[in-house]
């Protein structure tokens, strides 16, 4: 196969933009040129990359696929020429990971550091998004892998997921002078603090709360974030839906406690996601390590009360 470093930067530019002649604009070549450059670059790769039917334009699947991997060949040529020619350090070919809020901490950094101890020598770039973006900067090929909980629309080709853990989301409320909850929602009205309509945390909570008892609450706050929830929280502003992997110390401290968890907690699972087409080799191998690993029943986190 024999195709042109500079297709693969004017076939990303017009995955970008959708449109033809903005890109070869940008490109700064004619449309005629920028036509030839695609088609070529169809020929060599031997599929149908854009759909030019639809309007904007799209890509095909297997564009969408050849997106990630021109834009792994497109950076790692660029890191390598700058770090030749002296003109910075930049991380080379690090390892790029979306991942939301509620698990950026710990659960990211557990990961990260499981991985160096099992001898994984690569450098990461993390990024941290609502489920929704982390999502779309998978399918564009704009990171590696995404860490997030049960996403429905991954969970099918062309993508590819490995389950590292599970848990609980947790009713919690910080504690009295006594060390018992400081607000009892089965008995008096209290305050809940809320996830904004559009994050997973509302999605996921809103499915299961028929299943759930009824409680007496009254909102007072909303986020996306379950970071901010946790602070509101621990400062006895309400009670809140927490994952369990975000307050482990907390609920072991007893500044939190859940509130009746045989009947309100809310199973997860944590999953790590991939597009189907090849990877670069770091990449390719934490995603081999783990695969292992999980087959010898290592897990990355388990809910808050397995012994």
């Amino acid at each position: 196969m024999s195709l042109d470093t500079k297709w693969l930067e004017d076939f990303l530019q017009l995955a970008e933009m959708q449109h033809f002649s903005r890109a070869a604009e940008v490109r700064h070549i004619t449309q005629p040129a920028f036509g030839r450059h695609i088609r070529a670059l169809e020929k060599s790769v031997g599929q149908t990359l854009i759909n030019r039917s639809t309007t904007p334009i799209s890509l095909t699947p297997a564009g969408r696929q050849f997106r990630t991997i021109a834009r792994n060949i497109v950076s790692q040529m660029e890191d390598g020429l700058k770090l030749l020619n002296g003109i910075e350090k930049p991380l080379l070919n690090p390892i790029r990971i979306a991942t939301p809020h509620s698990l950026s901490s710990p659960t990211l950094l557990d990961l990260i550091y499981h991985l160096e101890e099992s001898e994984i020598s690569a450098q990461f770039s993390v990024d941290i998004l609502r489920v929704d973006y982390a999502v779309q900067s998978l399918s564009e090929g704009d990171c590696d892998f995404l860490l997030g909980f049960e996403i429905l629309s991954l969970l099918q080709p062309p993508f590819k997921n490995l389950c590292l853990g599970q848990g609980d989301f947790l009713l919690v409320s910080v504690t009295d002078s006594q060390g018992k909850a400081k607000f009892a929602p089965q008995t008096e009205s209290v305050p809940i603090l809320r996830y904004s309509s559009e994050s997973y945390s509302a999605r996921l909570i809103e499915q299961k709360q028929p299943e759930l008892a009824a409680l007496n609450t009254y909102p007072v706050f909303e986020s996306s974030m379950c970071q901010l929830h946790k602070e509101m929280a621990l400062r006895g502003k309400g009670i809140s839906w927490l994952p369990d992997t975000l307050i482990q110390q907390e609920l072991t401290n007893g500044q939190l406690v859940a509130i009746d968890p045989t009947q309100y907690r809310i199973p997860y699972q944590i999953r790590l996601y991939r597009n189907g087409s090849p990877l670069h080799n770091d990449a390719e191998a934490v995603w081999s390590t783990l695969k292992e690993q999980l087959l010898t029943h290592w897990q990355l986190t388990t809910p808050w009360d397995t012994p």
